[in-house]
């Protein structure tokens, strides 16, 4: 699956662009502020229906207006073309997708797949537990067709759970949702464990080829000890879950961390040596669809440049090829020598909002 073309009405500085992209490489230069990773939050809303830049949704509206629009054109591996449209105006949100209205943001998923790096790159690495999770889960929406449903049993039977507890229901009516809170994260424990373990083989062999003196190891935390089930651990800490009003053990407590000697990646790395290690783990998920013959879409990396040198930017660049997925890549100049062979390739120029293909 990639992204045939794209319109843009009123999207940030982007006042209008008509773009026909490569089912390849698309690279787009352009000086700072010029509009370069306004283009790749549009093509991200396609896949997520948000910002991968800020948590207000209207923000990205243009100065003056008072609505965005997205229309986008699907390619599916069958061969059939997709529409896709998104207006977000201030008072509210409408999606269409083949002709039909979206009445549940949930039912775009696995339509456009897409994964974007942006200059933030220690997010994945300290941006918090919540961050990471949100990471993990996305990519089970993707290969595990039955994550979904049990992801959303258990978020539903937690809030039950904590809003009993907050009320102060007897353990009896307490232990009513745990009936349905353990089967289904024992499923979610079991989804991310497999996906993970199928994630390991990728992630260092990435690593290996973007960083190979570094050895970098995943570690992951269930949400709750090691040495207890999650059962014993909801009964043993009922009281206190009642005085916090809230549910502290769980898969919704779930982590990773990436680590280099048993220590986080951070302290023993560069920043450029962590963005490497970031696109490595988020190329080794690309690979675990791939195994899973998931529906692809498109990895998004802006600002190629920024804290990664000229030989780990053709590492990068170089890794993304051979996964033979849709690639947008921003950066302020790359010249021609650094994309060897990339056979599906456009180039774009951005300035001041306006976007000119480059032939």
């Amino acid at each position: 699956m990639s992204l045939q073309s794209l319109e843009i009405c009123d999207f940030r500085n982007i006042r209008h662009a008509s773009l026909t992209f490569s089912s390849g490489l698309n690279l787009v230069t352009g000086e700072n502020a010029a509009g370069k990773t306004s283009l790749l939050e549009a093509i991200y809303h396609l896949g997520r229906v948000r910002s991968f830049r800020t948590h207000h949704v209207n923000q990205p509206i243009r100065d003056g207006q008072t609505a965005f629009r997205l229309v986008g054109r699907l390619l599916r591996e069958e061969g059939r073309v997709v529409p896709i449209g998104i207006e977000r105006q201030t008072a509210g949100l409408q999606v269409h997708l083949d002709g039909s209205v979206v009445r549940r943001l949930s039912d775009l998923a696995g339509n456009f797949p897409v994964q974007v790096l942006s200059g933030d790159t220690a997010t994945i690495l300290s941006g918090g537990p919540r961050y990471r999770r949100q990471t993990l889960d996305w990519a089970l929406f993707h290969v595990e067709q039955a994550y979904r449903d049990v992801w959303q049993r258990y978020s539903r039977a937690l809030r039950q759970r904590n809003a009993a507890l907050r009320a102060g229901m007897p353990a009896n009516q307490i232990s009513t949702w745990d009936s349905e809170l353990l089967p289904a994260a024992e499923q979610i424990h079991y989804f991310r464990q497999q996906y993970l373990e199928n994630l390991i083989p990728h992630l260092q062999a990435e690593v290996e080829h973007l960083l190979p003196s570094v050895a970098i190891r995943l570690a992951y935390q269930a949400g709750w000890p090691a040495d207890t089930t999650l059962a014993e651990k909801l009964e043993r800490t009922l009281e206190k879950d009642r005085t916090l009003g809230s549910t502290q053990y769980g898969p919704h407590r779930a982590d990773f961390k990436l680590t280099v000697k048993g220590q986080p990646l951070q302290s023993h790395c560069s920043r450029g040596q962590q963005k490497a290690a970031v696109v490595g783990f988020m190329l080794a998920q690309v690979k675990c669809q791939q195994d899973r013959s998931a529906p692809m879409g498109a990895f998004l990396l802006d600002d190629l440049g920024s804290e990664l040198d000229v030989m780990h930017q053709s590492r990068v660049l170089e890794s993304l090829r051979e996964l033979d997925i849709q690639v947008f890549v921003s950066a302020i100049e790359t010249g021609r020598s650094a994309l060897p062979g990339w056979p599906r390739l456009r180039r774009f120029h951005v300035e001041r909002g306006e976007i000119q293909e480059v032939v």
